[in-house]
């Protein structure tokens, strides 16, 4: 029988306009009239990390051991009308927290057994995985008309076709792209799409 190794993982994020930005813009230059005015703009920060056990549990993590939580695409803020063309890259590895090959026992030491493996996109209705386009939708704000731009097409990319892992294999990768074409029209707001990024397994 066949066993199937799932990992789910949050893929697609949020990305941040002025209105729902976290960074402390009250202050105007037009404010500043006199010797002395002081105007300026910050943004809170901390530090922190997460520490997992190692194991043989899967994990989907980035070039640098980074374990993701939430991959998150991050077109940045720009400003309305039609946009310039934007790519934000994430390279997705699976691998075992243990970074021993995936057929292997607690001790590391290499099994038999072989997969079939695959990336794929959960999606919430907003992905077509024909034409890679997902849709971003935009926040409600008090100041959508008929006339606002309430979704966004986006390309998301991956390589989804099934491939051969060896019981010596210890990871499988892939780039993900977000990309934003030029041209694409939008209007000042937050726009979001989500899903689901996942890495499975199949014991051939």
């Amino acid at each position: 029988m066949k066993k199937l190794l799932l990992l789910a993982l949050l893929a697609v994020g949020a990305t941040s306009s002025f209105a729902a930005s976290n960074q402390q813009m009250v202050d105007s230059t037009l404010s500043a009239t006199v010797a002395g005015d002081k105007v300026g703009a910050g943004v809170p920060f901390e530090v922190r990390v997460n520490i997992v056990p190692k194991g043989a549990e899967l994990v989907i993590v980035d070039e640098n051991d980074n374990v993701y939580d939430t991959m998150v695409f991050d077109h940045g803020t720009k400003m309305a009308g039609k946009l310039n063309k934007s790519t934000v890259e994430k390279t997705a590895i699976l691998k075992r927290t243990d970074n021993h090959p995936f057929s292997a026992d607690l001790a590391g030491t290499v099994g038999t057994t072989q997969y079939t493996g695959q990336f794929a996109l959960e999606s919430n209705g907003n992905y077509n995985p024909t034409t890679n386009v997902l849709t971003l939708d935009k926040l409600s704000s008090s100041g959508d008309t008929a006339g606002t731009v309430m979704a966004m097409p986006t390309e998301f990319n991956f390589i989804k076709q099934e491939r051969d892992i060896r019981a010596t294999d210890n990871q499988m990768r892939t780039l993900v792209q977000s990309t934003i074409k030029a041209g694409t029209t939008a209007d000042a707001g937050t726009y979001i799409g989500t899903g689901t990024f996942t890495a499975s397994l199949i014991v051939k």
